[in-house]
């Protein structure tokens, strides 16, 4: 088995409260993580290339207002450093859905994001997981 490493959830929405309502889903569901939200997709890709290449769980809304998120998960790829790109969006889209995952998307998600709905999707990453930390609390991980 390969070492397991922790990994940062980056969050890129351009709304502000969905980056709180995110990250406080994310708590209530048992997640540890490090998490950097952005509103921009530009700002989040400055982010990621200063990181060095560590392993990053990147969550993207779908509906990046003045941006392509297609191109967005396209551009992200060579910055993962291992981990994976996920798309969440408040609706079931198959065509888009598709699109995403052309252009490297490891996983779409209908909102509201719960801890089951992330688990299931990482697993679907084959690089990302979730692994038990402590008192029935988890943290993403590289392995």
């Amino acid at each position: 088995m390969s070492e397991v490493r922790s990994v940062s959830v980056i969050l890129v929405d351009d709304d502000p409260d969905e980056h709180f309502l995110f990250r406080a889903d994310l708590e209530d569901a048992g997640i540890d993580f490090t998490f950097n939200g952005f509103t921009r997709p530009e700002d989040a890709l400055k982010h990621l290339d200063g990181l060095g290449g560590g392993p990053v769980l990147v969550l993207c809304d779908l509906s990046l207002a003045g941006s392509d998120a297609i191109r967005f998960i396209a551009d992200t790829q060579s910055r993962l450093g291992g981990g994976a790109i996920g798309v969440y969006s408040g609706a079931r889209n198959p065509e888009m859905e598709e699109k995403c995952r052309a252009a490297g998307a490891s996983f779409y998600i209908v909102k509201p994001v719960s801890r089951q709905k992330l688990v299931d999707a990482l697993a679907k990453t084959g690089t990302v997981r979730l692994a038990e930390v402590a008192e029935g609390r988890v943290s993403p991980v590289l392995s």
